[in-house]
């Protein structure tokens, strides 16, 4: 048994103990996961735990919502049973779960949670010693029905020190039914402590309504309403995809006030395995694929099926360890499932009744020959040779059966409880919620023709998990197209995790997190859902196009410039732009830290269009970069540049100056664009500007300005602000 373990925190926030709960959830973690898997949700749960109860102490009155990212099938529902131990240890008696938007997800929930915290259902609720568990689902033989949600029982609960846990459906009239029950027991039961889980999070959950400042999505409103009627409580949303949570309008009630990851344990394998690695899991397709029938890659990617089957039968130690799964995801009609699934079914008893009678036993042998021969490695045909397999692929096939996972296949869904070896074909069904935890081989064609959305295709990968000792056996047969695609969501997922970590370290503000846009036909999530915007580095100059108009702001940015200026004591000369080799500015080469802390610490400049200070700073990357003074001497450091006499006056007609001349016989100056260093890398030119209605007419507003030249094409997603 774990010691009990206090962690001590500042003075703005009690001590943290691990009690009866945490002790209890981490024995059984321990059990499933082996002391290094639990012992890894642990590290995960006490430094998520303290920065909650930080966010809160420090801010009661304020935003108590909280990101939570896992990676994709990584284990999260383990971390948030272990979290809802530790709030359970430290005074919180009622969690609400939104625990899916379907009642097979909502009774997977249910289950899990149920079963974790051992919840008293039926008639023992009233006599046990542990938790008891509500869902808006029917009951199960460890929950109640929400119905029983009485203020009396709740309080009769709460002073035996049992904690109440809800399961509740994402759907309006679900949450509605809950938004009943937990208002009579909040306004008639002192001292209910609650804090809200929202798995998958992005899910239905925000607000998708054209015009968000008037008008409420259904379950966005709910979920809105309860918070209220709770006061405000810890509210986590729970997602591995969290693109619409990040960009989601400022008006929102949901916005995080933080973001905290959840690492995957050891032995996880995500996109950065399957999509940035060197390895042979990957087979792309070359064919155009039908989901109206078997081609012939679908046949070849099940008939390898079979063989790996085989090969994980020959390897398992116990009947358990030869489970093996498929999964076909090709259309999201469902008549396209029917199709495919009878071709698969008939493929399937073909193969039977050949290896049963003998007949054409030598052409499938000769199909999984070539499956064989095709995509093993040289170490396991060694140590797997075919004749070995080829005599376990009679018993492999006995065991294997076609499921189709959708609405109209429930009894196809029979073959579950008796087959080791499942193929399902479907198309939603087979994405977010479902996990497949002995998954060989994916056959995945699927791809919005528009490019999608990044959280929805991300989603789709169910090939995502822990499968360490089965990893030289997996394959997932895709188009080139999408192979691309997912090697640019796996280059995103690590930029943003890094950003995230940036976040919890401080270093970073939500709203300035950037995603990825290059390479990709992908938007980050549906517009409906969140305000973002692209911005694009050009092959060109990014120039200041707004003047700073606040004179303290002026002040102290030309002293920080200033500063910079003259921290170097020897600036080159440059010849850069002159067709006759007269000296036309100054250089020196910077770190791209001196670099990125001016940019940081430069008010407004950068904060204005066409620039955005974060993907700047991106931009700028680790290189050394020449910055360029756009002078030679301090007589001529200074240029007048007009403004538009408008409202604002703040805005220049034109930093660069262009040719001296348009006569190629007298051109002598091919203009400031033409001022560059070093072609291959950023160039960064200041500028000394003296801004004016007239040259008789100037503001008085004397102030350094920018001009950036991008030698490469980047393009960001970037947060679009109210």
């Amino acid at each position: 048994m774990m010691e009990q373990y206090t962690i001590n925190r500042s003075n703005e926030a009690p001590s943290i103990v691990e009690g009866k709960f945490f002790r209890k959830i981490h024995h059984k973690h321990i059990e499933s996961y082996g002391e290094k898997g639990a012992n890894n949700i642990v590290q995960n749960v006490r430094a998520t735990y303290c920065k909650l109860m930080k966010q809160l102490t420090s801010n009661p009155e304020g935003n108590h919502n909280s990101l939570l990212v896992g990676k994709v099938q990584s284990g999260k529902t383990s971390n948030l049973e272990l979290l809802t131990a530790l709030a359970f240890d430290n005074g919180y008696n009622l969690l609400l779960i939104f625990g899916g938007y379907d009642t097979e997800l909502l009774r997977q929930s249910t289950e899990r949670f149920g079963g974790t915290f051992e919840t008293a259902g039926g008639e023992e609720a009233a006599y046990s010693e542990n938790p008891v568990l509500f869902t808006t689902n029917d009951s199960t033989k460890e929950s109640l029905s929400i119905n029983s949600l009485d203020p009396e029982f709740v309080k009769e609960l709460l002073e035996e020190d049992r904690p109440i846990i809800i399961t509740c459906l994402k759907r309006p009239p679900a949450m509605k039914t809950a938004l009943k029950a937990i208002t009579k027991v909040q306004e008639s039961v002192p001292g209910i402590v609650p804090f809200v889980i929202d798995d998958e999070g992005d899910q239905a959950s925000l607000n998708t309504a054209r015009d968000k400042a008037r008008n409420s999505t259904p379950t966005y409103k709910q979920i809105v309403k309860i918070k209220e009627i709770l006061h405000n409580p810890l509210y986590l949303s729970v997602t591995a995809t969290p693109q619409a949570n990040i960009f989601q309008d400022d008006i929102s009630a949901l916005n995080p006030a933080s973001i905290h990851t959840v690492q995957p344990g050891s032995g996880y394998n995500g996109a950065s395995v399957y999509h940035l690695s060197e390895n042979q899991i990957v087979v792309t397709l070359q064919e155009e694929e039908s989901s109206t029938y078997v081609s012939d890659s679908l046949r070849e990617a099940i008939y390898y099926f079979i063989v790996a089957s085989a090969i994980k039968r020959l390897r398992a130690s116990s009947k358990k360890e030869m489970r093996s799964d498929m999964i076909v995801h090709v259309d999201r009609m469902v008549s396209a499932h029917g199709n495919i699934y009878n071709g698969i079914h008939a493929l399937l008893e073909e193969i039977k009744q050949a290896f049963a009678n003998e007949d054409s036993l030598p052409f499938y042998k000769s199909q999984f020959k070539k499956g064989y021969d095709k995509y093993l490695d040289t170490e396991l045909c060694t140590k797997y040779p075919l004749d070995t397999i080829l005599s376990e692929v009679a018993k492999t096939l006995q065991s294997t059966g076609a499921i189709l996972q959708n609405g109209i296949g429930k009894p196809t869904k029979e073959k579950e409880l008796t087959k080791l070896h499942k193929i399902y074909i479907g198309g939603d069904l087979l994405q977010r919620g479902l996990t497949f935890p002995n998954l060989l081989v994916s056959y995945f064609t699927r791809f919005a023709k528009s490019g999608g959305n990044m959280d929805t295709t991300l989603q789709r990968a169910r090939w995502f998990g822990y499968r360490s000792k089965y990893l030289d056996l997996c394959k997932i047969f895709t188009t080139n197209e999408i192979a691309k695609e997912f090697t640019v969501l796996a280059e995103v997922e690590d930029d943003l995790w890094e950003q995230f970590d940036d976040v919890e370290n401080g270093l970073l503000e939500i709203k300035d997190i950037i995603i990825q846009a290059e390479n990709t036909k992908q938007s980050p999530t549906a517009k409906n859902k969140a305000k973002f915007k692209k911005i694009s580095f050009k092959n060109r100059w990014i120039k200041q196009r707004f003047i700073v108009t606040n004179n303290d702001e002026i002040i102290t940015n030309n002293q920080k410039i200033q500063q910079l200026i003259t921290s170097v004591p020897n600036w080159e000369i440059t010849t850069a732009g002159s067709t006759v080799d007269t000296s036309t500015a100054q250089y020196a080469i910077f770190s791209a830290e001196q670099l990125i802390t001016l940019i940081e610490s430069i008010d407004t400049a950068f904060d204005r269009e066409p620039f955005n200070k974060k993907p700047l700073v991106d931009l700028v990357g680790s290189s050394d970069i020449p910055v360029i003074l756009m002078w030679t001497n301090e007589d001529n450091k200074i240029r007048y540049r007009t403004i538009y006499n408008d409202a604002a006056q703040d805005r220049i007609k034109a930093l660069h100056q262009g040719a001296n001349t348009t006569d190629e016989k007298k051109l002598t100056y091919l203009g400031d664009k033409k001022v560059i260093v070093d072609p291959d890398k950023i160039n960064v030119q200041i500028h000394y500007i003296s801004p004016g209605l007239s040259k008789s007419n100037r503001l008085g507003k004397e102030q350094y300005m920018f001009a950036i030249y991008i030698p490469k094409d980047k393009i960001y997603f970037v947060k679009e602000h109210d």
